[in-house]
């Protein structure tokens, strides 16, 4: 079952505001737009209601390199040749022309992919003065440089609170849905961070082995955040039950840990209390800079995550972008969350200014 099988939409439809954006662009004939996103059939729906809501509607086609475009099977194996058909299709047909996975032929570049890359520059010019669109849809953002000024770049986000609520309650018909108020919420913010599918996995899990869902599954939630955080290879996710007590001197610090203990609930919102940015510790191994994290993330009751920098840079031209890209992408759906950054000296003393660069834009987003 998928999260648009059932119907309560009138309630509340989701990626309303994408819908909105991408039917705003395709009517102002952007020619080229690029969807970032690990989800193909969430992506594909949205753009099926974008094409369908049009007017007049829009017919939409995708196409792979391996099973072509889905309406006839055509063009296996070949990006020139599916483009071909989107250079050729009628001036006037209104169309969405979706290609998947197109990072390959852009990440390294060399004669192979100039062609691709040229037609498409051909096909920017052309379609600026039809009612066809080009939508490029990936996992990840691999963008040539001579196509930067024709591409819209639109990140897919992760489920929202809003959105998670939304996808329990057309997973898990009301009577499997054993859990609700406080224990529901906590659920909710557990698969913070979660994809879709990810989401979808562990209610199917549950309902396979006790035919309901109840409060038991915010472990098995938590425990795929891990994972999924795990192979990001960027982050790595804790769980610790060290309290204050664990933690020698520094008193002040505790204070402010205790006095700030309620910032995240809903009744500090309600007052307008703003929520702290981050703490830094300053010291020589062995003074507790660690623990003290870990201390925080467990008396605030929030997921600890820890990024050691030194991973964060890569050796290819643009991955140490995409990683801080995909890193600040996922803290800000897991959030409120503890963010623990460490062991940034010895990257920064022997880091190109670039890569500086791209770890002060990382604390600095992640701090907004």
């Amino acid at each position: 079952m998928t999260y648009s099988q059932r119907s309560d939409s009138d309630s509340y439809s989701p990626h309303q505001d994408l819908v909105e954006q991408l039917d705003l662009l395709i009517r102002a004939r952007y020619p080229l737009l690029y969807i970032v996103s690990a989800e193909e059939e969430p992506v594909e729906t949205v753009l099926r209601q974008v094409a369908a809501q049009a007017q007049p509607s829009r017919k939409l086609l995708l196409w792979d390199v391996v099973r072509g475009w889905d309406d006839s099977g055509s063009d296996k194996g070949s990006l020139m040749g599916a483009m071909n058909r989107i250079g050729k299709a009628n001036a006037e047909e209104a169309a969405i022309f979706v290609l998947r996975d197109l990072h390959p032929f852009f990440k390294n570049t060399s004669d192979k992919s100039a062609p691709a890359v040229r037609e498409l520059k051909n096909l920017a010019r052309e379609l600026k003065h039809s009612r066809k669109t080009i939508v490029l849809l990936s996992y990840t953002l691999s963008l040539p440089p001579e196509l930067g000024e024709e591409i819209t770049v639109i990140n897919f986000p992760l489920p929202n609170a809003q959105e998670i609520d939304y996808l329990i309650s057309q997973l898990v018909v009301p009577e499997k849905l054993k859990i609700s108020g406080l224990a529901k919420e906590q659920l909710v913010k557990a698969c913070l961070g979660l994809s879709r599918t990810k989401i979808q996995r562990v209610l199917a899990k549950a309902l396979a082995a006790k035919q309901q869902v109840n409060e038991t599954d915010i472990i098995h939630v938590l425990e795929e955040k891990k994972q999924a955080i795990r192979q990001t290879e960027i982050l790595e996710f804790f769980t610790t039950q060290d309290s204050l007590k664990s933690v020698g001197g520094l008193e002040n610090l505790k204070l402010w840990v205790r006095m700030r203990q309620g910032v995240f609930t809903e009744e500090a919102r309600r007052f307008g209390i703003p929520n702290p940015k981050g703490v830094l510790l300053v010291g020589i191994q062995g003074t507790g800079k660690s623990l003290s994290a870990k201390t925080i993330a467990h008396e605030w009751r929030l997921p600890l995550l820890r990024l050691d920098s030194g991973r964060l840079f890569g050796g290819i031209v643009g991955e140490s972008e995409n990683r801080t890209r995909q890193m600040i992408q996922l803290a800000e759906a897991i959030a409120p969350a503890f963010f623990g950054l460490t062991k940034s000296t010895k990257p920064l003393a022997t880091s190109t200014a670039a890569q500086t660069a791209t770890l002060a834009l990382a604390a600095a987003s992640l701090a907004a």
